[in-house]
């Protein structure tokens, strides 16, 4: 049978897993949705499916909008819910378009956009954004990277610091980003919001070939891949895949609440400095 090329857009909550890429031994989203996608009679081998991702999200990251893409002699069986029926229910599938058979999930995206959510308040919000301005462009991310070898050498579109209910939310749109580079910007960023860095700095930071310095990456769990665009592909939705997403989501939004109960009253009883982490 001829085979067709399929992409989908793929959500996953990333507390469980060690990171997207498959790896020996450990629990990875791309081995699970790789193993579903076996189950649904999709695919019979990775290597054989030309299976491509949009990015290898670290340990504990999660995504409301990653996209794969694969062959496959059943095209028109590739459908979001027969797949998430085959799914672990922190992942699922929720949308799909039918692409090119040259079409790679990585190469071929155009923007890539991450958010972060920071659980504390207690910055200078003003400075925030003053330092986040100054990441349009192009720049050069040596100093918030861990690639070795490779250019660090990226495009900005967008960069906003807002505040949502007791949140701070950092967005930053990108055509890519290098190994660790959102995490690190995070780190630059609230350095700048609790006033042990400045603004100045954080533009010097953008100039690795006049000044340099390590900074340590901002945990992993408030990280998401929010937006992947590509040109030219149109995707279809799945409602049924999304209003099944939507129910766990709500499922985990009840516990977090409770959890966030609990860590207030215990916060009172500690005089109300208990566990403020600004990293």
């Amino acid at each position: 049978m001829e085979k067709s090329r399929v992409a989908l857009r793929l959500a996953y909550v990333g507390t469980h897993y060690a990171g997207f890429q498959a790896q020996p031994g450990r629990r990875t989203v791309q081995a699970a949705v790789v193993e579903a996608l076996r189950r649904a009679r999709l695919i019979e081998e990775i290597a054989g499916a030309h299976f491509t991702a949009s990015g290898r999200t670290d340990k504990g990251v999660h995504a409301v909008d990653a996209v794969i893409s694969f062959e496959t002699e059943v095209g028109s069986s590739a459908i979001p819910r027969r797949i998430n029926s085959q799914l672990p229910k922190d992942i699922w599938t929720w949308a799909r378009a039918d692409v090119p058979m040259q079409f790679d999930a990585r190469r071929d995206a155009v923007l890539r956009e991450y958010q972060y959510v920071l659980c504390d308040a207690q910055f200078d919000v003003h400075a925030m954004r003053l330092a986040s301005d100054l990441l349009l462009g192009v720049h050069d991310f040596r100093n918030f990277s861990l690639e070795k070898g490779r250019s660090t050498v990226r495009k900005v579109f967008s960069s906003r610091v807002r505040v949502s209910d007791d949140f701070i939310v950092i967005e930053v749109a990108a055509d890519s980003f290098v190994w660790n580079m959102m995490r690190k910007l995070v780190t630059a960023l609230t350095l700048v919001g609790n006033g042990q860095r400045s603004v100045a700095w954080f533009g010097n930071m953008l100039d690795p070939n006049g000044h340099t310095e390590g900074i340590r990456s901002a945990p992993a769990s408030g990280l998401i891949l929010t937006r992947v665009d590509y040109a030219g592909i149109e995707f279809v939705e799945d409602k049924y895949a999304k209003k099944r997403a939507h129910k766990y989501m709500q499922e985990i939004l009840l516990q977090n609440s409770v959890m966030m109960q609990i860590f207030k009253r215990f916060n009172e009883q500690m005089g109300g400095s208990a566990f403020v982490d600004r990293a």
